[in-house]
């Protein structure tokens, strides 16, 4: 934490000397010019704090190929940051770094363990499954960094929740780089809310953290440790990291709905997501981030619970309940807003 406060001012001070801001985009809510590329420290000090990790792991190799990865999609976001990238081009890039990554690591997802009524999976079938999966994580955790906090907040959360996880699992390195990220995030938020030093993650920052958050994910899907299966139905599985990344998932699903039934492309950008509609509802990017973090962490900890109490069906009918549940209100919640707006412009 004390290294990366140092290192993101620090970055901060260089952007302001020498004016390297990114161009403005329309959905910006700051009229002056941001730092808005602090995501590349990230990296940084994710490479710094990996040195004491590296000891206690076992591929060495797999390591080293995930991390080229890492470094590689993070200065594309760090490229978008400052000259925004064609997103069909962006999105072809992605492509094919997840699908490195998946390979080097064999994070294929060929068994399901009955999720759905699904076991096992060709590999024909599990990589693009698995590489739809990757981008669709990196690109949702890309669309919530939208206010002040929320994104910070969300990582944490989910940080902490897989740290829980490899704990359980005893997987040292794994751990070691949630409770990192969590130390680099907590230290990046205070500079995110400062209207003297306010900086944002960016791209860089987002991309980055969305393909760490998917590397978690496979490696707790495809998990075979014993212990899982003493603990719970190993059929439920699947939706511990899908819980954990709830509010992204129904954030995306929700807006790309909304912006097909207008007849619009679902990758043109607007001021629609449901952290923005909440932000209309509080007028405060703090309290905005606030109630989304709680309520995340609320179902992140109400499904953690159940998972030890209620049968496999049961709990996987429930989350897909609460999951569509959500993205009905969030989509009443926009229809609703947008009323009102235009109420108020008539008047």
């Amino acid at each position: 934490m004390l290294l990366s406060i140092f290192a993101i001012n620090s970055f901060r001070r260089f952007i302001l000397i020498f004016r390297i801001f990114g161009k403005p985009k329309k959905r910006d809510f700051h009229k002056t010019p941001v730092p808005n590329s602090e995501g590349i420290v990230f990296l940084f000090l994710f490479l710094i704090g990996c040195i004491p990790i590296v000891s206690f792991v076992n591929d060495l190799q797999s390591f080293f190929y995930l991390t080229i990865c890492m470094v590689v999609l993070t200065v594309i976001g760090f490229w978008d940051d400052l000259k925004i990238m064609s997103a069909k081009i962006k999105l072809v890039y992605e492509i094919l770094i997840v699908t490195a990554a998946i390979l080097a690591d064999n994070l294929v997802l060929t068994n399901l363990n009955g999720f759905l009524g699904l076991y096992e999976l060709s590999f024909w079938i599990g990589l693009p499954l698995t590489v739809f999966i990757g981008v669709f994580m990196i690109n949702s955790f890309n669309l919530i960094d939208g206010i002040d906090g929320l994104s910070g907040f969300i990582s944490i959360i989910a940080f902490i929740s897989f740290a829980v996880i490899f704990w359980v699992l005893d997987y040292k390195v794994n751990f070691g780089i949630c409770i990192l990220m969590t130390g680099i995030i907590l230290a990046y938020l205070p500079f995110n809310f400062s209207n003297k030093r306010k900086v944002f993650m960016g791209d860089s920052g987002a991309l980055f953290i969305g393909f760490i958050l998917f590397l978690m994910t496979m490696m707790v899907v495809t998990t075979n440790e014993p212990i899982i299966q003493r603990l719970i139905h190993k059929s439920i599985l699947p939706i511990a990291p899908m819980t954990i990344f709830i509010y992204p998932m129904v954030d995306t699903a929700s807006i790309y709905l909304y912006r097909l039934t207008l007849g619009q492309s679902p990758f043109i950008p607007d001021r629609f997501h449901t952290h923005h509609l909440i932000l209309r509802l509080t007028n405060s990017h703090l309290m905005a981030s606030v109630i989304i973090g709680l309520s995340s962490l609320l179902i992140v900890s109400v499904f953690s619970y159940l998972a030890f109490w209620i049968s496999a069906h049961n709990f996987i009918l429930l989350f897909f309940v609460v999951f569509f549940a959500l993205i009905f209100a969030v989509s009443y919640l926009r229809v609703y807003l947008k009323r009102q707006k235009r109420k108020e412009y008539r008047k």
